[in-house]
């Protein structure tokens, strides 16, 4: 085995080992134990990847693109927004905010492998997710009251879910399907409709990208709204439309008081406070407003709008096929729609840029792709049609 696949195979089991850590011990109580399971994770990847691809950071550095370049500039400048409070608090956001621009950069690594090699990672990822919801089903029991046995949170339960349903359809085949049923199923068994509608916004937007004028897509967009009809009053029951604590705005409504005290936090200090430096309700239990506390209005929008710029990069690759392979295009457009699925997400998840948990990982993986180099893509092209590059 050459020092490139043992690089390839040691990425891939770290970042299946750093998810299984993120997830996992959230079936348990104690929050010592998943703390420190957060770093244990966090150390293993990335010092896996960081001596696996030691020689080939720079140059994957180098293709990151200019948008993603210049969030990951906002990020490495804003250690100065650290300097206030307690000298302990000022040390540790430094510390953090540090640690995030090697961590994208590690992300983005998993890019740079071999398309079956990535497919593969993204698989067994998705797997190792899945069966994190099967086990707290298995230990706990079926969900009382949303909550998975009285202490697991159903947007908590849902978030590694919805990370393994985005990375599963990067799969074609049963066991894509698999994986994406069973953690539909989960979700919707603790009616987290922030998950729930991510899903469907994966799966509608990564069918409308990828082959959209395919012969069964027609009778299938039939079939789904017929079995919507006939099923709506399950469907109601499971989204909880008709509970008046829970009604069609309470995924809005039910966080107002957060998003006004994260207003009024940014009108406390408009350049921001620092990465990880918000906490509790005056990050309005929003990533994009936890974006614009932390990072201060101008700083804020900026992501905001880079974020926004990125998305719409990833759609105009996932709507053209010319000149890439059927793989290549598959790629993109599962990550179009897992990007879109993770921005709606963002909206009702506390945080977008994180250090430790299963959905930061999943969007700051979709948003970090550095360019394909044109060798690689007219390689792969090649190889698909039996043609070797130079016959080409």
């Amino acid at each position: 085995m050459n020092h490139d696949r043992i690089a390839i195979f040691a990425a891939s089991a770290a970042i299946c080992a750093w998810l299984t850590l993120l997830s996992f011990p959230m079936i348990g109580d104690s929050a010592r134990v998943y703390a420190a399971c957060q770093a244990i994770g966090l150390c293993l990847y990335m010092g896996t990847v960081g001596l696996a691809f030691a020689g080939n950071l720079a140059a994957i550095a180098a293709r990151v693109d200019q948008p993603q370049l210049i969030i990951l500039l906002i990020v490495f400048m804003s250690p100065v927004l650290q300097l206030h409070g307690d000298e302990s608090d000022i040390l540790s956001g430094i510390f953090y905010t540090s640690l995030l621009p090697f961590m994208a950069l590690t992300l983005s690594v998993l890019w740079t492998m071999p398309l079956a090699d990535f497919e593969r990672c993204m698989t067994v990822t998705s797997m190792v997710l899945c069966v994190f919801g099967i086990s707290a089903i298995a230990i706990y029991g079926w969900p009382e009251g949303r909550t998975i046995g009285g202490l697991l949170h159903p947007n908590l339960y849902s978030a590694p879910l919805l990370a393994a349903f985005v990375f599963s359809q990067f799969r074609p085949g049963l066991i894509g399907q698999a994986v994406r049923i069973i953690c539909f199923g989960l979700i919707a068994t603790v009616s987290s409709r922030y998950a729930l509608m991510g899903c469907l916004i994966a799966l509608v937007v990564h069918e409308m990208t990828f082959d959209p004028f395919g012969k069964a897509k027609i009778p299938m967009a039939v079939l789904a709204l017929a079995a919507a009809i006939i099923f709506w009053p399950q469907i109601s029951s499971i989204v909880a439309l008709d509970d008046p604590d829970r009604g069609t705005g309470s995924g809005f409504t039910g966080r107002d008081d957060r998003w006004q005290t994260a207003m009024d936090a940014i009108t406390e200090s408009p350049f921001g406070i620092g990465f990880k430096r918000a906490i509790g309700d005056d990050a309005g239990h929003s990533g994009y407003l936890k974006l614009i506390v932390e990072f201060g209005v101008p700083g804020g929008f900026a992501l905001v709008s880079l974020l926004a710029w990125c998305i719409a990069v990833a759609g105009i690759k996932a709507c053209s096929a010319t000149g890439k392979s059927r793989q290549q295009h598959r790629f993109d457009c599962a990550r179009f729609a897992g990007m879109c699925a993770m921005y709606f997400g963002a909206l009702f998840q506390p945080q977008i840029f994180s250090l430790g948990d299963s959905f930061t990982v999943a969007f700051m993986l979709l948003l970090f792709r550095p360019r394909s180099e044109a060798t690689l893509v007219r390689a792969q092209i090649a190889a698909e049609s039996g043609v070797s590059p130079r016959q080409r």
